[in-house]
């Protein structure tokens, strides 16, 4: 949230949580229902959140948000909470967030791509046991924090990859097996412990 926010609506601080008035919490759709809205209307960029249990997108004025270096650009989605820390658990439901979509403090989100398909090539990257393996390595509560991705190796998400992104996340996983040189050991640990993504 920008200075603009608390100018034009004067009254927001004293609904925002001390120390946090600048924040997109997890619950700002409730705290400030005359500022996130059902509605299109010009200048608005939409937020990425939950409210009632469920998730939606918001309206908000541009001029009241500050916006992260990928707003702009292709990202995938997902909750920054998730499952219990169990070893290649299934990530719930991450989505594509295409460029002008922001979110919630309730989500993080992952790169900052400059197409769909790179986005597209992201999401199954993330959907590979592979990738969650490693995941599991840090991830060890139901916390999914950035710094849980550490162990996660970046990849290259565009046409021009080492990896062909057009195949299946399972074929996906094969790649990334002989890429990274894993063992058969390696590779029966992981198909055995860890569950398939859609």
């Amino acid at each position: 949230m920008t200075q603009k926010v608390h100018d034009d609506f004067p009254n927001v601080g004293e609904r925002l949580s001390k120390g946090h008035k600048f924040d997109m919490t997890t619950n700002i759709f409730d705290k400030l229902p005359e500022i996130f809205v059902n509605e299109i209307f010009d200048g608005a960029v939409q937020i990425y959140g939950r409210q009632n249990n469920e998730r939606l997108l918001k309206y908000v004025h541009e001029d009241y948000i500050k916006v992260p270096e990928n707003f702009d650009k292709y990202k995938v989605i997902l909750p920054k909470s998730n499952g219990s820390g169990a070893i290649g658990e299934v990530l719930s439901t991450p989505l594509i967030g295409e460029p002008l979509i922001g979110h919630t403090q309730t989500f993080l989100s992952i790169g900052c791509l400059d197409t769909e398909f790179e986005g597209n090539s992201l999401l199954k990257y993330i959907k590979t046991k592979f990738a969650r393996t490693l995941l599991g390595v840090l991830k060890t509560t139901q916390d999914n924090k950035k710094s849980t991705w550490k162990y996660v190796p970046y990849q290259d998400f565009t046409v021009n990859s080492d990896i062909d992104w057009s195949q299946s996340v399972a074929d996906i996983d094969r790649q990334l097996y002989k890429k990274y040189d894993l063992s058969t050991e390696e590779i029966a640990f992981i198909e055995s412990k860890v569950r398939e993504m859609e």
